[in-house]
């Protein structure tokens, strides 16, 4: 019996799990900008570029590949920015074709741009680009051929589970069927076979890893893989996706659950704070500069990581650090921590020395 607490919680909750309808009163107030608006600490600018030096992100977005939205910011274009600004390294996902093919055709344009611009007498470091696959139907779904496949190629950092085909995503927009991993607490047998792909790959001697992104199934789903891999003592690292996004979002009691467990909790830019293009779409704010407050102080930041989930049409992956940053700094997160979670911890995770 597949249980999904989000689900029966959605019947009843008319604004999502954790926002309230005081919480939209206030939001939406004619007063708010005069009376509610509270911008935090100041924020030197320099100071948000020297951060962003070296910061590494998981979770990114871009054209031309296979997803929906026309007007993505293209791939390589992306990557000259991030090169720019220091951005240490990018893992790309798409909802429907694997992204390392394309990380290696643009790493090695990336070189040859550092050799032109080497000889104008200029200095450029290539950003690390690098990717992954997504196990939608588009890929033949939990397929562990196609996860052996997609390490083979190389670049491949992360292997995502179902997104728009997992079965708690396609419950949530009123569909039948769609992919589930794990029956109650009992893991489905293509999904045992995936863990123990992956817990093979990581044990090499090259310090390279893949890491397991929970992506878009259910919770309860989530937990299920995280103790069974507990249980079995598997070198897996898990990474639970925009866990304040409303399909994905975690209440705190489960995010510290799936941290004593072994979780790495993934906070996003774009599910965490307004962006440009997000038109009506409303985010978590407070909820989210909470939680990562919170789990901070009570289990600190090694389980934690930042990305940004960028690459909507209106929202560039680099601006959209940049303004993450500013904003985390400006509502108390401290700079440390923040180094923490955007450059040690997904180095870790992906196997960046």
């Amino acid at each position: 019996m597949r249980k999904n607490k989000a689900l029966e919680e959605w019947k009843t909750k008319k604004f999502g799990r954790v926002i309230t309808e005081e919480e939209l009163q206030r939001r939406t107030s004619e007063v708010w900008p005069y009376k509610y608006f509270n911008p935090g600490r100041p924020v030197e600018p320099s100071k948000v570029d020297e951060i962003m030096k070296g910061i590494i992100d998981t979770h990114i977005h871009g054209a031309p590949m296979g997803a929906w939205l026309a007007g993505r910011p293209p791939m390589t274009a992306t990557c000259i920015k991030a090169s720019e600004a220091g951005i240490r390294a990018l893992v790309f996902k798409d909802h429907n074709c694997w992204t390392h093919h394309a990380a290696t055709v643009i790493a090695e344009l990336l070189e040859e741009l550092k050799k032109e611009k080497e000889a104008q007498g200029k200095e450029f470091t290539p950003v690390e680009v690098y990717g992954g696959v997504t196990l939608n139907y588009s890929v033949g779904g939990l397929n562990p051929k196609m996860v052996q496949t997609a390490l083979g190629y190389g670049r491949c950092k992360e292997i995502w589970l179902p997104s728009l085909d997992a079965w708690h995503q396609r419950a949530a927009m009123g569909l039948e069927g769609g992919i589930y991993v794990a029956d109650g607490e009992d893991l489905v047998p293509e999904m045992i076979e995936i863990l123990e792909i992956l817990a093979d790959y990581n044990n090499n001697t090259k310090g390279e890893r893949c890491a397991l992104a929970a992506c878009h199934v259910s919770n309860e789903e989530k937990v299920a893989i995280l103790k069974y891999i507990k249980k079995k003592g598997m070198d897996v690292d898990v990474i639970i996706d925009h866990c304040t996004q409303e399909l994905t979002i975690v209440t705190p009691e489960e995010a510290k659950e799936m941290i004593d467990l072994g979780a790495y909790l993934q906070f996003c830019e774009c599910s965490c704070i307004p962006w440009p293009g997000m038109q009506d779409w409303v985010v978590a704010f407070d909820y989210s500069m909470n939680l990562i407050k919170e789990l901070i102080k009570e289990k600190g930041p090694d389980h934690l990581v930042l990305a940004t989930d960028a690459g909507q049409p209106g929202n560039e992956p680099v601006t959209g650090w940049w303004h993450f940053l500013r904003i985390l700094m400006s509502q108390g997160v401290d700079e440390a921590d923040i180094n923490v979670m955007a450059k040690e911890v997904p180095a870790k995770l992906i196997g960046l020395s």
